[in-house]
């Protein structure tokens, strides 16, 4: 996940069963990055595997995850499923400041991702099967929860979401997994979505590499917007990938390629 808070960029990653969880880099510039901290200090997630106490959580953890910023408190939150059955909801004053387990949710919001609108949290999740959920204030329980999205099956299957809204409209990113993206609009949190697709097997600019997916939007305090995916590049992993976003007239975000593909630099 992607996001900006005042002059500053802030990106999160998935680290699995690795400890401290959720590193979070911090940037000004969108290229040149350093790490800020970690969202999840310690993998207290309610099951001693995680500290090789007799078990093994190996692949488990944390997986795509959402990482936001509210204005009316000033606090960060990280949010993020393990082991398909429950949600942690982890919160700091800042970034590089101490991060404490605020909530656990008996329920899995799957490759979630974290919207404020005017202060109410929602969450996009699901895969194939995509659901909105409002919680509550503090971020501790669900309010209500609401499928909006069923992916059709010339499609795939449909995950890693984000959730953002912009003029009246919300939007909901989406990945297909490993070489498409997709985004829904609606007027509406809670639908009906229309679908347009972003990218579909468009080459990337790593030789060698896959197509970039996945990841998520920012604007710049310039209004301009960015998409940061990753593309899969053996031997390196998952490498950061960006590319501007503009918006066409009738409000469907369009990435911008150069000569048919994703371009080796942008201005």
């Amino acid at each position: 996940d992607i996001i900006r808070v005042g002059d500053a960029y802030y990106y999160s990653a998935s680290t699995m069963h690795y400890s401290p969880g959720a590193p979070i880099l911090r940037s000004y510039d969108l290229v040149n990055w350093e790490y800020a901290g970690h969202s999840v200090p310690r993998l207290d997630f309610d099951s001693t595997a995680y500290d090789l106490t007799g078990a093994r959580a190996y692949v488990k953890g944390i997986w795509a995850s959402a990482f936001n910023h509210r204005p009316s408190n000033n606090t960060y939150y990280w949010l993020g499923c393990t082991e398909f059955n429950r949600t942690y909801v982890y919160t700091a004053a800042a970034v590089d400041a101490a991060w404490s387990k605020k909530a656990r949710i008996n329920k899995c919001y799957y490759d979630a991702g974290l919207l404020f609108d005017n202060d109410t949290p929602y969450v996009a999740y699901g895969n194939g099967t995509i659901s909105v959920a409002q919680l509550n204030t503090d971020l501790t329980a669900e309010v209500r929860s609401q499928t909006v999205y069923q992916t059709p099956s010339n499609i795939g299957t449909l995950e890693g979401a984000r959730m953002y809204k912009r003029g009246n409209y919300y939007y909901i990113w989406l990945t297909r997994p490993a070489n498409g993206q997709y985004v829904l609009r609606s007027t509406s949190p809670w639908g009906p979505y229309e679908q347009r697709q972003v990218l579909l097997d468009l080459p990337g600019p790593i030789s060698g590499g896959g197509v970039p997916h996945q990841g998520g939007l920012v604007q710049t305090q310039n209004g301009d917007w960015w998409y940061m995916a990753f593309t899969d590049a053996y031997p390196g992993g998952r490498m950061p990938t960006l590319a501007p976003i503009t918006w066409s007239g009738d409000g469907w975000p369009v990435l911008q390629t150069v000569n048919g593909r994703w371009g080796a630099t942008y201005p």
